[in-house]
C-alpha cells in the first residue's frame, strides 16, 4: 500500500506466496521494483519481520540499498514490541512522543526521560537505528507517514477473497481495486474542474498552520537571502510556557522546526513571513498535493480481462 495525494491509502501491489520469508519478500520487492517503480530514495516503511529485515539488510540486493530504497520501521509495532517486552504503558506513550518529534532537542529531551523510566528500553532502542524510527533523523523519506496502518485497513476491504482458489481471488481483487479507481478518478476530475489546486489533507493542515501565524511575530534579517526570525507566543497547552524562536529561509525551503522540510506542507512560522511580507505561502505546498496530482495516479484505466479461453496454457510460459 502507498498513499496518494490526499493521504489516503493507494493499492500498489499484491501477491500470493506459500509463506512470509525472506525469499517471497525479496522476491515479492524485487517484483516491485521491476514492475511497480524505479525511483530512488523509495521509502519502504514495514514491521520488524525476521524476513523483511533480512532482505533489507543483505547488501546483494542493491535494489534495496540507499539511494535506491529506504526501509523505516513502523512506531506502531516498535510501540507494541517495548509494551510486549516491559508493559509499561508510560514508556510507550514516551517511544511514541520521541519517534514523532520533529526536533532533535525535542527527541533527545525524550530520550533522556526514556533512560531515565527503563534503561533497558533506553538501550534496546540505542541499537536501533535512529533512521529508522525516529521522524527528525529520517533525512525527509517519510513525509510525515509513521506507521503501517494502511496496509492493515485495506485488509478488511479484500477479507471477501481469503480461502477462495486463486483464480476467484486474482479476479475479486481486481474487480475491487477497479471499482476504487474508478471512483477516485471520478472524484479528482470533478476537483479538477471545480478548480481545486490542493487536495483536501494538505489544504486542511495549511489552514490549521495559517491561524497559528496570525499570533507569530516576524522579523526580517535579509531581504536578499530572504532570512528572516519568527517569535511565538507561549502556548498555554503545553507544559513549557515559553516564547520560542525559529529561523525562517524561503530560499532554503527551511525553517528550524522542521515541519516544512518533514511534512512538505508550510509551518505556521512560513506562513507568518508570508503573510508579513505578501508571499502566496500556497506556492510552497509541494507538488505532490497537488488535485492534478491525485488525477495523475488514478487516471490509468484497467484493461477488460481476457476471456478464460483466451489465456495462455501454463506449461508453455
Amino acid at each position: 500500500m502507498a498513499t496518494d495525494a490526499n493521504n489516503k491509502i493507494y493499492p500498489l501491489a499484491f501477491a500470493v506466496v506459500e509463506s512470509e520469508s525472506t525469499e517471497t519478500w525479496g522476491w515479492f520487492l524485487a517484483c516491485i521494483r521491476r514492475y511497480v517503480t524505479d525511483q530512488r530514495h523509495l521509502c519502504v516503511i514495514s514491521d520488524r519481520h525476521p524476513g523483511i529485515q533480512a532482505i533489507f539488510r543483505d547488501t546483494n540486493q542493491d535494489y534495496l540499498q540507499p539511494p535506491m530504497t529506504e526501509h523505516r520501521y513502523c512506531l506502531r509495532h516498535l510501540c507494541s514490541n517495548v509494551n510486549i517486552r516491559w508493559n509499561n504503558e508510560t514508556l510507550k506513550n514516551l517511544v511514541w512522543r520521541a519517534a514523532s518529534a520533529t526536533q532533535e532537542r525535542k527527541f533527545n529531551a525524550t530520550f533522556d526521560l526514556i533512560e531515565n523510566v527503563n534503561r533497558d528500553a533506553h538501550q534496546y532502542l540505542k541499537d536501533v537505528l535512529k533512521e529508522k524510527w525516529a521522524l527528525t533523523f529520517d533525512k525527509d523519506y517519510r513525509y510525515g507517514a509513521m506507521t503501517t496502518n494502511i496496509s492493515e485497513c485495506f485488509n478488511g476491504v479484500l477479507k471477501g477473497a481469503r480461502s477462495q482458489p486463486i483464480t476467484v481471488m486474482v479476479k475479486y481483487t481486481w474487480f475491487k481495486l477497479n471499482a476504487y479507481f474508478d471512483d477516485r478518478r471520478n472524484k479528482s476530475i470533478e476537483q479538477l474542474n471545480s478548480g481545486k489546486k490542493w487536495c483536501k489533507y494538505a489544504l486542511d493542515i495549511f489552514m490549521r498552520n495559517k491561524v497559528k501565524a496570525e499570533h507569530h511575530r516576524v522579523t526580517r534579517l535579509s531581504a536578499q537571502q530572504q532570512s528572516y526570525q519568527v517569535d511565538t507566543p507561549h502556548n498555554p497547552g503545553t507544559a513549557r510556557h515559553r516564547d520560542h524562536t525559529h529561523g525562517v529561509n524561503l530560499l532554503q525551503r527551511t525553517c528550524t522546526c522542521q515541519k516544512w522540510k518533514l511534512y512538505k506542507i508550510p509551518c505556521s512560522h512560513v506562513i507568518a513571513v508570508c503573510i508579513r511580507y505578501r508571499h502566496d505561502a500556497e506556492q510552497y505546498i509541494d507538488q505532490c498535493y497537488s488535485v492534478d496530482a491525485l488525477f495523475r495516479s488514478y487516471a490509468p484505466v484497467f484493461p477488460v480481462l481476457k476471456d478464460r479461453l483466451s489465456w495462455p496454457d501454463p506449461e508453455e510460459t
